[in-house]
């Protein structure tokens, strides 16, 4: 074998044992993958020993100097490495982005020789449309970031260090080069996409105005530009630094979401028992809640809080209040706007005053309460007062009887401050958000009222845990039904309300 005959055949051989090594990786993350996430056996059954050892033959052959031998064993080589690529392929695309992501969260520590060697299968097949390029995305975002303990954030490896080993890599795609303008046009585009996520003052800033969302988008249209070196450098500086903002916006929210989703936990078993036959709906979607609730308390463990999973948290509890809201017996009618003489009736003033005291934070939406009763079903339909809410007012004035032993003088106190407060926290978020979305910053009164609403939603919720351990005795489930659905409104309302205010604050 010559010299000239032997260049090649060399090349082939060693693209030939980096693709072995490549697809070995694969096989482990496949194996990993459907045993502990897909819990379903491998769809395919390679011998991945077999090949090796025709690769070790293949070494002594070239060393040997046969070249028909050494041309039909590079060949066969090249086709069950084929082979496998394909079964690889067929089992991979059982496998989301957001699986590839779980499972290197599952590594106890960063090993970049595995994260090198899936890039460097994906790349080896060709494939890197679709779910593939996310999953591409996030190794290579993986590759090119380490995490500041001293900082607390993560930052991009020196560039030094990091554009030989990503120049090295995407020199395996056959890619046609790209005109110098054109690169340049493009990283500008992307380094245009971090300054814009790094201006989201609030966290839902980033699902409102789609900031991940286009930059996803973005990176999927760009073609064959992502894989060139400047840009994707680009982005993996925009990745780290929406990881970094998405970090310090979620630590203002995390608070509260771990609040809520508290509450939904524990109560979740008892939404079953007494709303679950009448609304199959809702045990679904308690369902979700719990599944992404485990997902998010398993990262926060970790530190490794993703965008994606507190996005559908948050849309799960959002789900079950509105559910809740919706009723089960009760079908609402959409609120109208209400005449302006209906605010300035005061004519049960005294009714109510002798009940709740003239120092109560909620007295004029009591009373709006009381008109809207004495007015007829219409006008409690407007307020959206629940029937008990109504009934509760009027046994506090001695116009109906308790129903029984458990239905006492405090149940119907709260049930009427928490309609009055509801009614107060809708006002109060329709004006703040009407402001807000005008342009026109709402006057400091409004956001000092709002937050007074907010610290009396707290402080009646507290009350609703109290009656609800109490209310497991009751042999009217009737009132555990009520006491859940008043709670869950007022905490929708409050969560509508804290947005808002925690936006324009």
């Amino acid at each position: 074998m010559t010299v000239a005959e032997s260049l090649p055949l060399q090349k082939r051989y060693e693209r030939i044992s980096d693709r072995l090594k490549a697809a070995w990786t694969s096989h482990q993350f496949v194996t990993g993958t459907y045993h502990h996430f897909l819990a379903a056996p491998l769809p395919y059954n390679v011998d991945f020993t077999r090949i090796y050892h025709r690769l070790r033959d293949l070494a002594t052959t070239m060393e040997q100097g046969k070249l028909i031998a050494t041309i039909a064993a590079v060949t066969d080589l090249e086709d069950a490495l084929d082979r496998v690529t394909r079964y690889l392929l067929a089992a991979d695309d059982a496998i989301s982005p957001s699986l590839l992501r779980r499972f290197f969260e599952r590594l106890k520590r960063q090993d970049d020789t595995i994260i090198e060697y899936l890039i460097r299968f994906y790349l080896y097949a060709d494939a890197v449309e679709a779910d593939r390029r996310d999953k591409l995305d996030f190794l290579f975002t993986r590759l090119g970031e380490d995490f500041d303990a001293r900082r607390g954030e993560y930052v991009t490896r020196e560039s030094l260090e990091l554009r030989p080993r990503v120049m090295e890599l995407v020199s395996l795609l056959n890619v046609a080069s790209a005109p110098r303008e054109e690169v340049v046009r493009v990283t500008r585009a992307v380094r245009s996409m971090r300054d814009d996520i790094s201006t989201a003052s609030k966290f839902d800033d980033l699902a409102e105005r789609n900031l991940l969302k286009d930059a996803r988008t973005f990176k999927h249209r760009v073609g064959d530009l992502f894989f060139d070196p400047d840009v994707l450098l680009a982005i993996i500086e925009l990745n780290v630094a929406a990881k970094n903002h998405f970090l310090r916006l979620y630590r203002g929210e995390e608070q509260r979401i771990l609040e809520d989703s508290a509450k939904l936990m524990e109560h979740g078993d008892a939404i079953e028992r007494n709303f679950g036959d009448a609304n199959p709906a809702l045990i679904e979607e308690i369902a979700r809640f719990r599944e992404f609730k485990e997902r998010f308390d398993s990262l926060r463990a970790q530190s490794n809080i993703k965008y994606d999973v507190v996005s559908r948290l948050k849309t799960s509890m959002n789900n079950i209040l509105a559910q809740l809201d919706r009723g089960l017996d009760v079908e609402e009618e959409a609120p109208e706007e209400l005449p302006a003489q209906f605010f300035d009736d005061a004519q049960h003033v005294e009714d109510v005053t002798s009940r709740f005291g003239r120092g109560e934070p909620l007295l004029d939406f009591l009373v709006r309460i009381g008109v809207a009763i004495e007015s007829g079903q219409r006008d409690t339909l407007l307020l959206r007062l629940e029937p008990w809410e109504v009934a509760a007012y009027e046994k506090l004035l001695g116009r109906r009887d308790a129903e029984s032993e458990n239905d006492t003088e405090e149940l119907w106190m709260l049930h009427v401050r928490a309609a009055a407060l509801r009614v107060k926290v809708d006002e109060e978020a329709t004006i703040l958000a009407t402001a807000i979305a005008a342009g026109v910053h709402p006057e400091a009164t409004l956001f000092t009222r709002a937050k007074q609403s907010l610290d009396l939603a707290k402080e009646l919720d507290a009350l609703f845990a109290d009656f609800l351990q109490e209310a497991v005795y009751y042999s009217n489930r009737q009132i555990l039904h009520q006491l859940y659905r008043s709670r869950f409104r007022l905490l929708r309302g409050f969560s509508g309300l804290w947005l808002i205010y925690d936006r324009g604050a």
